[in-house]
C-alpha cells in the first residue's frame, strides 16, 4: 500500500511539474523574442549579405507599434528584410492590418523590404483584395509567383515569392506545368544569379523531390511555427505537413522530413524554415 501510495506522489508530482513547465514555456513564448543566426553559403555570392527573416508574426505585436521587434531587426543591421507570409491573420479587422502595414513602413526605414504571402494573406483577399497592394504602398516589394533583380550590399541577386507548389500537388503534370507557379519556377531559375525564395510553406519543395526540380539557391519559410505542438526544451511535436516529432524524425531519415525550425541543405541549395514570430517569438538572421 505504501508502495502504492509513494508510486501516486512521484507521478502526481511529475504531472504538476510538467503542467507548470509546458505553462511557462507558453508565457514565455508568448512574449519573448530569440534570434537565430545562420551563416549560409550561395552559389556565386561574393561577399556577404545579412538578411533578416519575419513569418508568421499573426498580427502579434511586441511592444507597442512592434518597438520590440523592430529594434530586435535593427540591430543584427540587415541588408534586406524578408517577410515569408502569415504576418495578418485571414480574419484581422482594419485596426489590426494597418498596424502591421505602419509596422512594413518601419521596417523600410530600416533596409529594403521583401513580402510573400502566406494562406492567411490569401484568405483574407477574400474580403480585401488590394491588400497586396495596400502592402506594397507601404514599402514592400511584393513576389506572388514574382520576382526581381536586386543589388544588396553591392551584390546581384534575384529574389523572388510563391505559395504554390513546386511539383503537381491535387493536379496532374499537364495541369501543374500550365500554373502560374510553375512559369514563375521556371523562369526564376533561369539566371546565374544568385537565387533566393520566399516560399511560405516548406511543403512547396520538400515533397515529391520538388527540391531536385528547380535550381534554386536559398528557399525562405515558415508556416510551421517551430511545431504547432511545443514541448520546453524538447521543440516541436507536430508540425503541418511533416507529422510527430518532426526532429527527431530528421535524424533518422538521411533526406526525411524537415526541422519544423532549421535550416539544411539538399542538392547544392538551402532551404530555411523559421518558427516565426507567433507564437515562438523567433527572428531569423
Amino acid at each position: 500500500m505504501k508502495v502504492k501510495k509513494q508510486v501516486f506522489r512521484i507521478i502526481t508530482a511529475a504531472a504538476v511539474l510538467f503542467i507548470l513547465a509546458l505553462t511557462l514555456s507558453v508565457l514565455l513564448s508568448a512574449v519573448c523574442l530569440h534570434v537565430q543566426h545562420y551563416e549560409i553559403e550561395l552559389r556565386g555570392l561574393q561577399s556577404k549579405v545579412r538578411l533578416v527573416l519575419l513569418s508568421d508574426l499573426h498580427c502579434k505585436s511586441f511592444g507597442k507599434d512592434n518597438a520590440r521587434l523592430l529594434a530586435k531587426v535593427e540591430a543584427q543591421s540587415p541588408d534586406a528584410i524578408c517577410l515569408a507570409g502569415d504576418m495578418i491573420d485571414r480574419n484581422a479587422d482594419a485596426e489590426e492590418v494597418q498596424k502591421f502595414l505602419d509596422f512594413v513602413k518601419a521596417l523600410r526605414k530600416i533596409a529594403p523590404v521583401f513580402f510573400s504571402p502566406g494562406n492567411h494573406e490569401l484568405g483574407y483577399m477574400a474580403s480585401d483584395e488590394l491588400i497586396l497592394d495596400r502592402i506594397e504602398k507601404s514599402g514592400a516589394a511584393v513576389f506572388n509567383d514574382s520576382y526581381a533583380d536586386v543589388i544588396l550590399a553591392g551584390q546581384p541577386l534575384r529574389i523572388g515569392g510563391t505559395m504554390g507548389h513546386g511539383f503537381a500537388f491535387g493536379c496532374t503534370e499537364e495541369e501543374f506545368a500550365a500554373s502560374p507557379e510553375y512559369k514563375f519556377l521556371k523562369e526564376f531559375e533561369n539566371t546565374d544569379l544568385p537565387k533566393v525564395c520566399l516560399a511560405h510553406m516548406p511543403d512547396t519543395f520538400i515533397f515529391n523531390g520538388a527540391y531536385s526540380m528547380w535550381n534554386i539557391d536559398l528557399v525562405l519559410s515558415g508556416h510551421t511555427h517551430g511545431g504547432l505542438i511545443r514541448m520546453p526544451f524538447v521543440g516541436g511535436l507536430y508540425a503541418p505537413m511533416q507529422g510527430q516529432v518532426p526532429q527527431i524524425r530528421q535524424r533518422k531519415l538521411p533526406i526525411g522530413r524537415q526541422y519544423a525550425d532549421d535550416h539544411h541543405r539538399r542538392n547544392g541549395g538551402t532551404r530555411h524554415n523559421t518558427a516565426g514570430e507567433q507564437p515562438a517569438g523567433n527572428c531569423s538572421d
